[in-house]
């Protein structure tokens, strides 16, 4: 595993004030935050009750900018806020407020950066080869699917049981309040129909950023290079819709203590497609 790689992506600390690239605080993902908490919206953002009863009320807000969120006391005896802003707040915002927490990385390809009609060349040579190797396979067709298709095959695949219903549940979530925003990328052997690999992004119209949630390959199938050929499909659907970004998600920093986390190998599989590693600022708190 060639975790050196995870040193080489451009890193960007901190971003500038822009909604479309904090993903977090759009409706889209609130809409599947609000069916399992409380929630509250205001112009920049929303804010979510996580935990509430006699001893404790814990609030989590989401903010596209530096501004800090309004805060109000509860019927709890402890009232905590937590605050995940975009942008590192100037000092005015953050008074009264304590960061604790590590900072958030994010891999982010930026679509006004690359070559859209040949996407491929801001891709690692590696990457590229193993593109080639999957183009070539005849025996491969891709397909969009269903939550079946991701049900039916996640047990026979590389991902490690205990993650399945962590996987599962995370789409079926989407499903249920935004099912036109989810695309179920599929690849599948064209003689049998047998599924190979999944790749599922959510599409976010108001942030014009895809942004992937889940994905597996069947194991065996390593050699056929199908996570890269869905990689490939993915983009290619995603300039077609005129997005700005697509978010392959969490990424490691590079740091060693970094290089240990479950989920470096993944890191290390976005390092190949021209991703940014966007550092968000983490949370500050405050209780009252």
């Amino acid at each position: 595993m060639d975790v050196t790689r995870l040193t080489r992506v451009r890193d960007v600390c901190p971003f500038a004030p822009t909604a479309h690239h904090w993903i977090f605080a759009t409706r889209w993902m609130a809409r599947v935050t609000a069916g399992v908490a409380p929630i509250e919206y205001f112009e920049t953002g929303y804010t979510v009750t996580v935990l509430k009863n006699r001893l404790i009320c814990w609030r989590r807000t989401f903010t596209t900018g530096s501004g800090a969120p309004s805060v109000a006391t509860s019927d709890s005896l402890f009232t905590i806020h937590e605050w995940c802003p975009s942008v590192w707040p100037q000092p005015r915002d953050r008074r009264g407020w304590r960061r604790f927490g590590m900072q958030h990385c994010e891999a982010i390809v930026f679509l006004s950066e690359i070559d859209r009609e040949n996407f491929a060349r801001s891709w690692s040579a590696q990457a590229r080869r193993h593109l080639v190797v999957f183009k070539k396979n005849s025996t491969i067709a891709l397909r969009l699917g269903t939550l079946a298709d991701l049900e039916n095959n996640i047990g026979e695949s590389q991902v490690p049981a205990r993650l399945h219903p962590v996987f599962l549940n995370c789409v079926r979530q989407h499903l249920v309040v935004q099912p036109e925003t989810i695309e179920i990328l599929v690849a599948v052997r064209a003689a049998t129909n047998e599924v190979l690999g999944c790749f599922v992004a959510g599409n976010c119209a108001e942030a014009r950023q895809s942004y992937y949630l889940t994905g597996f390959f069947r194991r065996g199938t390593e050699k056929m290079q199908v996570m890269t050929g869905l990689v490939a499909w993915w983009f290619e659907r995603t300039i077609a819709r005129n997005f700005l970004t697509l978010n392959f998600g969490h990424s490691t920093n590079g740091s060693l203590l970094s290089r240990t986390e479950s989920g470096v190998g993944y890191s290390i599989f976005k390092t190949h497609f021209g991703v940014r590693r966007v550092w968000w600022p983490g949370s500050f708190w405050r209780i009252l």
